[in-house]
């Protein structure tokens, strides 16, 4: 069987198909990643062939104007509000960044798929050309969400976002759920509803990196890993950022942990002395040796952190971040601090209360069993190929 698969530019978006891709060539299948140029590197570091499709843009304006819209809105979309102009905007939001990037890939992914005729693909949830480059070929398609499933609150909202899409590829609908979703996330920490879900064993992957030795020797102390995923450098003054959650941890007994990007770790200024920087360090070699992880909720760590058994505090700042930091809150694994609330004090009060707790490292402990209980990918791919077998409606030749 072939597979391809589809991200955009994003890395902790194509991060996530990697295993995946990994588990489909150990069965003997035939796969290709398909990313935007920029993304190419990272593919191919990670073992798999890419395939170039669309072109390369900066998406931080975008984000910017989009995603500070309104802080309402994100939390409508985490299920928080049920004010229709408010849940609107926050299907919209994201969708016009999502649309955008779908626009850019759409008609390179089609050609991609007429040439190289795969029997069934695998998208990133919000990376639309990939649905749409299927329904437009008779191919089979396959959502991969990152955990709690952000992307189905926005299903609602995506023909109306889409509708130039369809029509430029002669399509009266798409459905961007795909005929399955893979899914990574602890099924207790996940919505009930009628997607056809096939539940995955999580194997995390942040990206390739080197063990530095003084993770190798015993600890002498409580480790704390402090994260603010690869999009700390677009959140700006505005947000509560990672170089203010350091300011927490003056005079806390623990080592904590800054895994950054290079071009962040010009923005965390003075360190408290008991901080260590860590570059491109991948959170699935840091986390199996900490006691906590302070996050903004990325979908990479939660779920990185959850098969680790570690419990998190959590300062959300988008919508599928406050949805994260809310399952993992209401599993008793962590605690979410709101952005309004977000400061060094409230941070520390959060980290002293989490670190050492019974309660919070046996409910994290409880969540890491539950995520090991859920079949394996070696497993779960054996059934994509029956997916192979339903009937597109496209006409891609």
């Amino acid at each position: 069987m072939r597979v391809l698969l589809t991200s955009w530019a994003w890395p902790t978006h194509y991060f996530w198909l990697t295993p995946i891709a990994w588990s489909l060539r150990a069965a003997g299948h035939e796969v290709l990643v398909a990313v935007p140029p920029g993304a190419v590197p990272g593919v191919t570091r990670g073992g798999l062939p890419a395939a170039a499709v669309g072109a390369d843009f900066d998406v931080l304006p975008i984000i910017e104007k989009y995603y500070w819209a309104s802080p309402l809105a994100d939390e409508a979309a985490a299920g928080e509000l049920t004010d229709w102009e408010a849940a609107r905007a926050a299907g919209e939001q994201p969708l016009s960044v999502y649309a955008l990037i779908a626009k850019v890939m759409q008609d390179d992914l089609v050609a991609l798929v007429r040439r190289w005729k795969p029997d069934l693909m695998v998208f990133d949830a919000v990376t639309y050309a990939g649905p749409l480059a299927a329904a437009a070929c008779g191919v089979p398609a396959v959502r991969q969400i990152w955990g709690a499933d952000y992307s189905s609150y926005l299903t609602g909202f995506a023909p109306r976002a889409l509708a130039a899409h369809r029509a430029a590829l002669g399509l009266d609908d798409v459905d961007v759920l795909g005929v399955a979703t893979l899914d990574p996330c602890p099924p207790s920490l996940q919505r009930h509803d009628d997607v056809h879900r096939f539940f995955a064993r999580h194997l995390p992957y942040n990206g390739s990196g080197v063990a530095p030795r003084w993770l190798l020797e015993p600890k002498r102390r409580k480790r704390i890993c402090v994260t603010w995923g690869t999009i700390a450098h677009v959140l700006g003054e505005r947000a509560f950022g990672v170089d203010k959650v350091l300011d927490a941890f003056t005079g806390v007994d623990a080592e904590v942990v800054c895994a950054v990007s290079p071009r962040d770790r010009e923005r965390l200024g003075v360190l408290p002395a008991n901080v260590r920087v860590a570059e491109n360090l991948p959170l699935h070699l840091l986390l199996p040796s900490c006691d906590l992880i302070v996050s903004q909720g990325g979908a990479g760590a939660v779920a990185s952190a959850i098969t680790a058994g570690v419990p998190q505090v959590c300062v959300p700042h988008f919508g599928e971040h406050v949805l994260n930091a809310r399952a993992v809150a209401d599993g008793g694994a962590g605690e979410l601090i709101p952005l309004d609330a977000a400061s060094a004090e409230s941070v520390r009060d959060a980290v002293e209360r989490v670190l050492g707790s019974a309660s919070y490292e046996k409910a994290a402990a409880g969540l890491a069993e539950e995520a090991a209980a859920q079949p394996a990918l070696s497993e779960v791919v054996t059934r994509l190929p029956e997916l192979a077998g339903a009937k597109g409606s496209g006409t891609c030749g």
